[in-house]
């Protein structure tokens, strides 16, 4: 029986959050749907502090809570979960950690996929979904949340950025004429999921010559260089803003663009969050499993023949030649398209 099944309608629920950005992402419809389900739910989200900004920025939650560090930190979280008094707790990570705080926080309903060791912690063992046509990552939380009943296509995942984000969003972009394309050149499981950088270069100078527009290359700190590297191939029409935003700023600048280009990454799938329409580059990662949730996106791939797979290795050869495989052309039809439709 689901978690959604047990709980009265006032009930608590804790929500043990992915760790990923582009995960949390692919969770939110299933929440969205819950809270519709079970608008007197309290939903409490619990996730690394690398993640409680985003959530704040979701209207399905009504508290963040984010984890402690190392041991100590675990057993402090435990007690401020165990004081809540949560009547179910949702886990969605796959890790052990994920559904050791609910149990030691005796909370009595856990639901959460089967692995990791982990079965004796949980309540409610729940199986990824087999059906064809629910290969997305995103049925999986589904599963988890007690609506395997939910049919049609997944409405698309939603995201409120404060107005105090948008003010320096717009301050970054400054008053120049023109569409700005976004580009997300980097992706936190590396090289095996990044599309050329002069592929990019490629492609954004083909845009700004036949579209007008200007390029927003946006990235982490740790992607600076590679952002750098990008904008200044492109030339005078493209600025960099890797490493100066906050994440809710990255989500205000990806709201203000008209497309969005970018890998298999936790960037694409939070554009597709703020609104943005998004042109996602896939090498031998499984658009099928992963690609961006939501209406009018387009998907940019290499024929893998079968090879699609969630986990490889972070610099695999065969993994760059094909995404090296996918021609900048491509990719610069697909943003037209969007521009023009």
């Amino acid at each position: 029986m689901h978690i959604a099944h047990l709980l009265p309608i006032a009930g608590k629920v804790l929500v043990c959050g992915p760790n990923w950005l582009g995960d949390s992402i692919m969770c939110m419809p299933a929440l969205q749907v819950l809270r519709r389900r079970c608008p007197k739910c309290s939903l409490t989200m619990l996730v690394k502090p690398k993640m409680g900004a985003l959530w704040k920025m979701h209207a399905a939650v009504d508290e963040v809570i984010e984890m402690g560090i190392a041991a100590s930190g675990t057993l402090q979280t435990v007690k401020i979960v165990k004081a809540r008094k949560c009547e179910g707790a949702l886990v969605f990570p796959n890790s052990f950690r994920s559904a050791l705080v609910p149990y030691l926080a005796r909370v009595p309903v856990r639901v959460g996929m089967v692995g990791h060791g982990r079965v004796w912690m949980l309540t409610n063992v729940i199986r990824a979904p087999v059906k064809p046509e629910r290969r997305h990552q995103l049925w999986e939380y589904f599963e988890i949340a007690g609506l395997a009943d939910s049919t049609g296509e997944p409405e698309a995942p939603r995201l409120s950025i404060p107005e105090s984000a948008l003010a320096v969003a717009r301050s970054h972009l400054g008053e120049g004429r023109g569409p700005w394309i976004g580009f997300i050149p980097g992706a936190a499981r590396g090289p095996s999921k990044q599309w050329p950088p002069d592929h990019f270069i490629e492609a954004g100078r083909r845009l700004v010559a036949k579209a007008q527009c200007r390029v927003l290359v946006l990235g982490t700190a740790g992607e600076a260089e590679l952002c750098r590297q990008v904008a200044g191939g492109i030339g005078g029409a493209a600025i960099s803003v890797a490493g100066k935003t906050s994440l809710a700023e990255f989500g205000a600048l990806l709201s203000l663009c008209r497309v969005v280009v970018a890998n298999d990454s936790g960037g694409m799938h939070m554009a597709t969050a703020v609104g943005a329409k998004v042109v996602g580059i896939f090498g031998l990662t499984d658009p099928v499993k992963t690609g961006p949730i939501g209406a009018g996106h387009r998907v940019i791939g290499h024929d893998a023949r079968g090879a699609h797979s969630r986990d490889i290795p972070r610099n695999s050869k065969e993994a760059r030649d094909a995404l090296r495989a996918i021609a900048p052309e491509r990719v610069v039809a697909a943003v037209m398209e969007l521009l023009n439709g």
